[in-house]
């Protein structure tokens, strides 16, 4: 029986131990295997955004596995498009923990990369977390803008390129996202539900939703924390195809949940009304989520103060070489007015609808 452990609270050092103590990692483990930990650190934004994973369930891990003999422990990530790991790595506290204690930073973005194929779709993944014995999966669950949620299965797209990652939204994110995880799987999972935005990967509007999720099936872990963010399994197109290829279960009827503390006491986070109203305004093709988020915080935005009306906003590689009235990102350029980047900031944007209203 697939089982996970849920605990609660706001205390990340103390539901981190929890957790590890509950799930017992360590046990069987060669004292000289190298250990990964792979957080969210999509943006250079601290945890309290919602954004990216609380830097100090990282050195929870770390101490201990230090405590009980392991010393081979590193960092892995790439943020998303267009934004720099170093600096996601530094504003994120990841910096301070690889001076603290010795650890190694490794930027997938500067990496080499091994092709992996599973039922003829190839992807190239990184190289150096094949080099890994144990990977530590450390994904927040938050909501977003294209998949509706984001958690264990989704954070594995921080070990590909920047190519493959928009090569994933031109092939529709779902399938390339359950597919890469059966081509490389962490040996462990816990899942940071502490500070949460429910609208967007990249943060912005958080939560508390004190709550944190350890286990060894991804499926599973994705499948409770669909339910936490308001959405059945099955509303996940990603979570359903991995289960169907024998990724995980998501039958969370089926499993063993094992509650610490008062974790059966859940409540949903579910997407805001503000955040369907500018998927309204937005036709995308093929879009990368950098360039999608963006342009759907700036239609917040906006919508607080303005009557949009019926615009709309197309974005997406969909529209590279295709003419339109008004795109967002430069796969737009052939539109009569785009709003040129890759990706356009929130802001950029924001002052790009402005400009294109006053022009009409």
């Amino acid at each position: 029986m697939a089982r996970i452990y849920v605990t609660d609270g706001s205390d990340a050092r103390r539901m981190t131990m929890q957790l590890l103590q509950a799930a017992r990692p360590e046990l069987g483990l060669d004292k000289n295997v190298s250990i990964g930990l792979k957080p969210n650190l999509v943006v250079a934004k601290g945890y309290k955004s919602g954004a990216t994973t609380n830097p100090v369930i990282s050195e929870a891990i770390i101490e201990y596995f230090a405590e009980r003999g392991y010393n081979n422990l590193k960092v892995i990530e790439s943020s998303w498009l267009a934004v720099k790991t170093k600096d996601a790595f530094k504003v994120c506290g990841y910096d301070d923990l690889a001076k603290r204690y010795g650890i190694e930073l490794i930027d997938v973005k500067k990496d080499s990369f091994k092709k992996c194929e599973f039922r003829g779709m190839e992807i190239n993944i990184s190289q150096r977390a094949f080099d890994i014995d144990y990977l530590i999966n450390l994904p927040l669950i938050k909501g977003h803008c294209q998949t509706k949620i984001t958690c264990a299965l989704k954070n594995l797209k921080g070990l590909i390129p920047d190519s493959e990652k928009r090569r994933f939204h031109a092939m529709g994110l779902h399938k390339p996202i359950a597919y890469l995880n059966k081509m490389i799987y962490p040996s462990l999972t816990i899942a940071d539900g502490i500070y949460t935005d429910p609208d967007f990967e990249e943060g912005g509007n958080p939560a508390a939703m004190n709550t944190m999720i350890a286990g060894t099936d991804s499926v599973l872990i994705d499948a409770y924390a669909a339910d936490l963010l308001g959405y059945c399994p099955e509303d996940i197109e990603y979570i359903k195809i991995a289960a169907d290829i024998g990724v995980g279960s998501s039958d969370l009827s089926g499993a063993e949940i094992v509650h610490i503390g008062k974790a059966a006491l859940k409540t949903e986070h579910k997407r805001s009304k503000e955040l369907e109203s500018a998927a309204s305004h937005i036709t995308q093709s093929k879009a990368c989520s950098s360039c999608y988020g963006n342009l759907a915080n700036a239609i917040v935005q906006m919508e607080k103060n303005h009557d949009l009306g019926s615009l709309h906003i197309s974005v997406g590689q969909g529209y590279r070489e295709k003419n339109g009235t008004i795109g967002c990102g430069n796969c737009t350029n052939g539109f009569d007015y785009c709003i040129k980047g890759c990706p356009p900031s929130t802001e950029e944007i924001v002052e790009g609808i402005k400009r294109y209203r006053r022009d009409i």
